[in-house]
């Protein structure tokens, strides 16, 4: 009977491509580098210069702080890529697959990718039910979900849960095309 089985249960549904992942996760490192070599190396140089007013050092510091800002900000709802778990009878055929993305059922699961600010994967599962059409962040953000209840249960170690992603583009799938484009279709329906 597994001889028939198409598709595996972890499906890729959606992926950004391989060069905005690993352009994304470049500047994020370079601006890590650019906030340490302004605030350790320049600064502390006009600080404790005889001739120069403290503001020149104050600025320096903000010129390697601002960017860092800017990109953590901007590029933390980032989605690499989304993997839909699928039931035992979708996995049979790709009609099936089609016809469930269509009509998704509200406790169907998604593993959600995204970067931390170093670049390190980070998976989030998340109910499509969960997930609501947003804009925010100058339009970065366009799926949200509310996470009140899952962070008030996690140990304050483990970090808050990512609550706002960003799925842009995305590059085309041999098995998962098509699926994503049902499943924001259903998201975007849903939250109206």
């Amino acid at each position: 009977m597994n001889s028939c089985i198409v598709f595996p249960e972890r499906l890729l549904i959606y992926h950004a491509g391989t060069g905005r992942s690993m352009f994304l996760g470049c500047l994020r490192v370079t601006t890590i580098f650019v906030f340490a070599f302004f605030t350790l190396v320049v600064a502390p140089t006009h600080l404790y210069a005889e001739n120069e007013p403290l503001w020149i050092a104050g600025a320096v510091m903000a010129s390697g702080t601002i960017p860092l800002l800017t990109v953590a900000y901007v590029s933390s709802p980032f989605v690499a890529n989304i993997h839909l778990r699928l039931p035992q009878f979708t996995r049979y055929s790709r009609d099936l697959l089609f016809r469930y993305s269509q009509s998704l059922p509200k406790d169907a699961k998604l593993e959600i990718t995204t970067m931390n600010f170093i670049g390190k994967p980070r998976v989030s599962l998340v109910r499509a039910a969960d997930l609501h059409a947003v804009r925010e962040r100058f339009g970065m953000v366009n799926y949200a979900r509310d996470t009140k209840d899952i962070n008030s249960k996690r140990p304050w170690w483990m970090g808050r849960a990512v609550r706002q992603f960003g799925v842009h583009g995305g590059t085309p799938l041999k098995d998962g095309s098509g699926i994503w484009d049902n499943i924001s279709q259903t998201i975007t329906k849903r939250s109206n």
